[in-house]
C-alpha cells in the first residue's frame, strides 16, 4: 500500500543521496592533492616552517578543480532536498524516484569527468544541463502535487 511505496521511495532517495554525498566528498582530496602536489596553499598559516609552498588563488589546476567541486555542490544538495520532498510527498512513486536519481548522479558523473578532463564543449554544459532538468522537474511535480 501507500505505507510500502513511500518506504521503497525514501530507501531510494537515501541511497542515491549517500552516493551523490559521497562522490561531492571525494572533492576534498582531488583538490587537495592537488594543492599538494603544485605546492599551493590558501592561507599564510599553512605555508609551513621551511616555506615550501606558496600562497596562490590563480593556479589553473587547483581553480579547475574547485570550480568543478563548487558547481556539484551547487547541484547535489538541491537535488538531495528536492528528492526527498518528492518521495515524502508522494509526487513521485519508488520507481520514479530511483529513476531520476539515476539520470541525475549519471550526469553529475560525465560533468566531473569532462570538466576535470578538460574536454571541449558543450560536453560539460549538457551534463550540467541534464542535471538542472532533474531539479527542475522534481520541483515542479512537488509543488503541482501539492496544491
Amino acid at each position: 500500500g501507500k505505507t510500502m511505496d513511500l518506504s521503497a521511495a525514501l530507501e531510494n532517495a537515501i541511497w542515491w543521496s549517500t552516493i551523490l554525498l559521497l562522490k561531492l566528498a571525494t572533492f576534498g582530496p582531488i583538490v587537495g592533492h592537488a594543492r599538494i602536489t603544485r605546492k599551493i596553499v590558501a592561507n599564510e598559516e599553512d605555508i609551513g616552517r621551511r616555506g615550501l609552498a606558496k600562497v596562490k588563488f590563480d593556479d589553473p589546476v587547483v581553480e579547475r578543480r574547485r570550480r568543478a567541486m563548487l558547481n556539484d555542490m551547487e547541484n547535489i544538495i538541491p537535488f538531495i532536498g528536492l528528492i526527498f520532498m518528492f518521495a515524502v510527498s508522494g509526487a513521485g512513486d519508488a520507481g520514479c524516484v530511483a529513476l531520476v536519481s539515476k539520470i541525475f548522479t549519471a550526469a553529475r558523473v560525465v560533468h566531473t569527468v569532462v570538466y576535470l578532463g578538460s574536454v571541449r564543449q558543450p560536453a560539460r554544459v549538457l551534463a550540467f544541463l541534464v542535471g538542472v532538468l532533474c531539479n527542475v522537474y522534481l520541483g515542479v511535480k512537488v509543488l503541482l502535487h501539492m496544491y
